[in-house]
C-alpha cells in the first residue's frame, strides 16, 4: 500500500488568517459619519449631544480635527483644518458625503495595521521597586489570614531571595 503525503494539504501558517475577523470597511464608515453628524449636531445647537467635540470655534473661525482609530483624519492635506464659522455647517454636511463616498478609506485600513492604543492599552507601571512590591505582597498575605511562617514558606518556595524575605515581613507601615 503506498503512503499518502498529507503534509502537502496543510499550511498550519494560515491560523491568523484563519482567525481574523472578516472587514467590513461600511462599519468604519458609518462609526465617522455618525462622529460628524454628532459635531454637526453639537455646532448648530439642534441637539445635546455628548461625545468628543472635533472642533472649536472663536473669532468667527472654527478649528476642526478629527482621528480615526489613533490615525489623524487628513483633509486638504492637514490634519487640523480651519474654516469660516458661515462655511462650518457645509463643510461638516461634505465631510458625511466624502466618507459615504469612500474618501478616507486608505485612513480606515491605515488605523487597521496601526497599533491600537485604545485597544487593551497595557496599564501604565508606576516606578515600585522589588522590594516595595514584596512588601505589598506580604501585606496581601497577612491579610488573608496567613502567619509569618506560611508567608516565609511560599515566598522561599518561590525562590525569593532570604534577605528580601526577612526585610518584607520586618517591614511595617509607618503609622500602623
Amino acid at each position: 500500500m503506498a503512503k499518502i503525503d498529507l503534509s502537502k494539504f496543510i499550511d498550519n501558517s494560515l491560523k491568523a488568517e484563519f482567525e481574523a475577523k472578516p472587514y467590513d470597511i461600511n462599519k468604519d464608515r458609518a462609526k465617522l459619519v455618525a462622529r460628524f453628524e454628532a459635531a454637526l449636531a453639537q455646532f448648530t445647537g439642534s441637539a445635546n449631544v455628548k461625545g468628543p467635540k472635533l472642533w472649536k470655534a472663536k473669532n468667527g473661525v472654527v478649528e476642526f480635527k478629527a482621528a480615526v482609530n489613533g490615525v489623524d483624519l487628513t483633509v486638504n492635506g492637514a490634519t487640523t483644518n480651519y474654516i469660516p464659522e458661515s462655511q462650518f455647517e457645509p463643510f461638516l454636511n461634505a465631510l458625511i458625503e466624502a466618507t459615504n463616498e469612500g474618501a478616507f478609506d486608505t485612513v480606515f485600513t491605515a488605523s487597521a495595521a496601526a497599533p491600537q492604543a485604545s485597544q487593551k492599552a497595557p496599564k501604565r507601571e508606576r516606578n515600585v521597586s522589588d522590594a516595595s512590591r514584596l512588601n505589598i505582597r506580604v501585606g496581601g498575605f497577612r491579610r488573608g489570614g496567613k502567619t509569618d511562617a506560611q508567608i516565609r514558606k511560599q515566598l522561599t518556595d518561590e525562590g525569593v531571595d532570604k534577605a528580601a524575605i526577612d526585610a518584607a515581613i520586618a517591614y511595617k507601615r509607618p503609622g500602623k
